[in-house]
């Protein structure tokens, strides 16, 4: 959901200094000055003016937490209203001061893998990495189909906006298909396609009609492949109680087990330091940081199980791995605590073509589960172990994610499972 905050960025106390405005939905984070509000340090608290009654100039009608008010609501609407999708510091600066002049639109080509840089070049300021490394994925199989579609087609040259019709999406999930990508991640690719033609329209870009009547049903196109894995309670025990040969393994147990019991994405629990652990006044620690995929702010207890890691290893937290060799580590610890269970599911691996060349795919089949196991596990476990044993906000609370449905895509119970669960509830109610 889209948020608006205000900060000032003066430190000298009682110097007046320009307030900025804060703007943040999913993906996005920009910040822009007010350049006719202003506050002194001494007086500014939690967003606002402490002077409730103060005024730009005396003959001002509103206070300045009035206009602020005032500015969030403009800022909320417009948003939802106009749903800029590039450019965004320009139209935040736009709703901000409406006299300055509002910028052109620039003439973008309608060539799709052209545009698809452009749209890049403009988002980079205001995504996470993660967006745009996902983008430029999308982008280079985009690129591949086209250089194969030409070979195929010799009259074929460019894809521009208005080839994109019901026969080129048939097309493209064919080649999608001969490459061994699985239906869902075509669906998905195309997904964004969609978006970047609604984009493309927004510049007068001559879109064809078929694409806004695409339709994808990603939870049909999975529903025949196996959920994630993830470790149960009783596997954690194991692994937990379970002593490795080797010290770089026992560091990566103890990571796993954090992943586990925090609930976080890697690029976040590898961060972890005692720094960030802040303790209330009844005695209750908590770890505080900031998710990078989402930058949200995050206050999560640290639970007893991370506490006696960290008592085991005087305090701190294991020392500094890459992912890359977690991965490779936590997999070995999986396989000497004995999770060894042979499951149908879906591992990474170098597939051959038919013409001899190589590409790195998931191929289903079934595995030890040990060979499953990544460093993303462990969020999918804590939602999984937890989920009908604490109510789903203390869940979402944990996760980070925004919404229940976020959420479920992690709940990878089986429907035996799910249904003992459920009985279990309804004994604890007397039913």
């Amino acid at each position: 959901m889209a948020s608006v905050s205000f900060f000032i960025r003066g430190k000298v106390a009682d110097k007046e200094s320009t307030i900025w405005v804060r703007f943040r939905d999913k993906g996005i984070d920009i910040k822009a000055p007010v350049p006719y509000l202003k506050c002194k340090p001494k007086d500014w608290k939690d967003g606002k003016c402490k002077l409730t009654s103060k005024k730009i100039t005396e003959n001002d009608s509103d206070t300045i937490n009035i206009r602020l008010i005032k500015l969030e609501t403009e800022i909320i609407s417009k948003y939802y209203e106009e749903s800029p999708d590039i450019d965004l510091k320009d139209w935040l600066e736009y709703v901000i001061l409406p006299t300055k002049s509002k910028p052109d639109k620039e003439e973008y080509s309608d060539n799709v893998l052209l545009f698809i840089d452009d749209y890049i070049s403009l988002k980079e300021r205001n995504v996470a990495k993660s967006t745009i490394k996902k983008t430029n994925v999308v982008k280079q199989l985009l690129n591949r189909y086209v250089e194969d579609r030409k070979i195929r087609k010799k009259n074929f040259k460019n894809l521009r906006f208005k080839d994109l019709d019901n026969s080129f999406k048939a097309d493209f999930e064919e080649y999608c298909q001969k490459e061994n990508y699985k239906i869902s991640t075509t669906y998905r690719n195309l997904k964004f396609l969609k978006m970047i033609c609604k984009v493309a329209e927004s510049f007068d870009i001559e879109v064809h009609k078929h694409t806004a009547m695409w339709k994808f049903d990603i939870e049909k196109a999975t529903k025949a492949i196996p959920k994630s894995i993830y470790l149960t309670f009783d596997e954690l025990q194991r692994i937990e109680e379970k002593e490795m040969p080797f010290d770089y393994l026992d560091n990566a147990k103890d990571w796993l087990l954090i992943a586990c019991y925090t609930a976080q994405r890697v690029s976040d629990y590898l961060r972890f330091t005692s720094s960030m652990i802040v303790e209330d006044s009844e005695g209750q620690k908590y770890l505080e940081f900031t998710q990078q995929k989402t930058n949200a702010r995050m206050k999560i207890p640290l639970l007893k199980k991370v506490q006696d890691i960290l008592f085991k290893r005087g305090g701190e937290f294991p020392r500094k791995i890459s992912d890359v060799n977690l991965n490779l580590y936590i997999k070995q610890v999986c396989e000497i605590s004995g999770i060894n269970e042979i499951v149908y599911n879906g591992k990474v691996m170098v597939v051959e073509r038919e013409d001899k060349s190589k590409i790195i795919r998931k191929v289903f089949g079934s595995y030890p589960k040990y060979e499953l196991v990544t460093s993303h596990i462990g969020r999918k476990s804590f939602a999984s172990n937890f989920y009908e044993k604490i109510p789903t906000a203390y869940l979402l609370n944990f996760t980070g994610h925004t919404t229940e449905k976020q959420l479920l895509t992690y709940i990878n119970k089986t429907d035996v499972e799910k249904a003992k669960s459920t009985a279990q509830i309804f004994n604890k109610l007397g039913f």
